[in-house]
């Protein structure tokens, strides 16, 4: 009977362990299996090694796994929790340098254009216009000069091959005079 007693433990620790696959207190539940068979064989190797000693081990014992486990479930909890906490705190610190490093930069234009204002004349503006409008006037004439070599260019290959037709047709003539 004694045999026969465990192995219905056994059989039915091992079913109910089989559904704290997913469970969120998978700590308890593995903590009451743990206790229920650890108390079973200690109910069992007390006394006299009745039924009754191995049902109050393994009650006992699984009660106690199941504290055990559910103390071990809060932990991992509070501990995701805390996970969870800091990486919150870590993105909103992340957010809150780029938005610094952003106003730093706003700062910085805003800096150098108020310096320019400061220090600048009428006459450093004159000659900055002056600068732009000699660059622009270059830029033209050079855009100028690029259009024309290139219509000269599309005239040339225009000529050529007019005279390879011409040729070609000239080639055609001087055959069928010579009777070809």
């Amino acid at each position: 009977m004694n045999k026969f007693t465990l192995s219905i433990l056994l059989v039915n620790t091992l079913i109910f362990s089989t559904g704290c696959q997913n469970n969120p207190n998978s700590g308890r539940d593995i903590g009451i299996v743990v206790g229920t068979i650890l108390g079973g064989v200690a109910g069992a190797q007390m006394g006299d090694g009745s039924d009754l000693n191995i049902l109050a081990g393994a009650a006992i014992g699984g009660a106690l796994g199941g504290i055990g486990g559910n103390e071990l479930d809060k932990r991992k909890e509070a501990l995701e929790a805390a996970e969870v906490q800091r990486q919150y705190e870590y993105e909103q610190e992340v957010q809150a340098q780029e938005s610094l490093e952003a106003d730093i930069k706003t700062l910085e234009e805003k800096r150098i254009r108020d310096e320019i204002a400061r220090k600048a004349t009428t006459e450093d503006v004159s000659a900055a216009e002056r600068e732009a409008a000699r660059v622009e006037a270059q830029l033209a004439a050079k855009k100028k000069s690029y259009e024309e070599s290139q219509t000269r260019a599309r005239r040339i290959q225009e000529a050529q091959e007019r005279i390879a037709k011409a040729q070609q047709e000239l080639a055609e003539l001087e055959r069928q005079e010579n009777g070809g």
